[in-house]
């Protein structure tokens, strides 16, 4: 199913040097590309239960570590920077933001509008 511009993403956090506690936001470095792709869930329609549910259950296991956070962001922030959002699944509602440019301080700059953009919600 194609993304819309209008849906919600999440990117769960697990490391606390992705958040700032000064302000209760997440930093740019969670939305760092890792081999070119950030990883992220579609969780529009869904309730906050679910979202959590989702992340324990699809990536705490694949990350090893317990999960802190999320990020919650619209589709449209990621188009906006000039980045797409491209279904990946399984696991369900599984997608990654991709089209990332090769240069470290272009990424850096992109991810900071991400983190900008996004809304922080603490586990």
């Amino acid at each position: 199913m194609p993304v819309l511009s209008s849906e919600l993403l999440a990117r769960f956090v697990f490391h606390h040097s992705h958040i700032r506690a000064s302000d209760n936001s997440v930093r740019p470095a969670a939305f760092l590309p890792k081999d070119g792709m950030t990883s992220v869930f579609r969780i529009s329609n869904l309730t906050d239960q679910e979202v959590w549910e989702i992340g324990e259950r699809e990536v705490v296991p694949r990350r090893g570590h317990p999960l802190l956070g999320r990020a919650d962001l619209s589709v449209s922030v990621v188009i906006n920077n000039g980045l797409e959002v491209r279904p990946q699944e399984p696991p369900l509602r599984h997608a990654n933001i991709v089209g990332w440019p090769d240069e470290k301080s272009k990424q850096a700059m992109i991810a900071l509008e991400l983190a900008a953009g996004s809304q922080l919600y603490r586990r």
